[in-house]
């Protein structure tokens, strides 16, 4: 009995030591999160062109785009939806993936309201006004 106890301990604690490693033929978490920014990034492109573009087809676009970003980063669709249903049964690696994103869209957003702040102030027109 205490065998068979210490078989299964053991083998709880082996399996549960290597849940969060990555195998290797899943796409690596760092190149994996490279490739969700872009697919969301080609997503949100291609829902704001098919908004103002009334003959494009927001789902032909998307998978278009996305298709595109896979090329980029020499993976393959199939390879990309093997990995994303590999990290969504690991919502620890997963979760770590997109506050990551959200970060850099953090950054992002902040870059861009410094830039629309700086070309304000660098306008002449615009100085006279916050000064008053």
């Amino acid at each position: 009995m205490k065998l068979i106890v210490s078989i299964f301990f053991c083998s709880m604690i082996l399996s549960c030591s290597r849940t969060n490693k990555v195998p290797r033929e899943i796409i690596p978490a760092d190149q994996m999160s490279a490739i969700l920014w872009d697919v969301i990034r080609a997503q949100v492109m291609a829902n704001e062109v098919s908004r103002n573009d009334s003959s494009m087809n927001a789902v032909t676009r998307t998978k278009s785009l996305t298709q595109k970003v896979f090329e980029i980063h020499k993976v393959t669709s199939s390879s990309f939806d093997k990995s994303y249903e590999w990290y969504s049964g690991h919502p620890d690696i997963l979760r770590l993936m997109f506050d990551s994103l959200y970060t850099q869209k953090q950054r992002e957003n902040e870059s861009q309201m410094k830039d629309r702040y700086n070309h304000i102030n660098r306008d002449s027109l615009s100085r006279k006004f916050l000064k008053k």
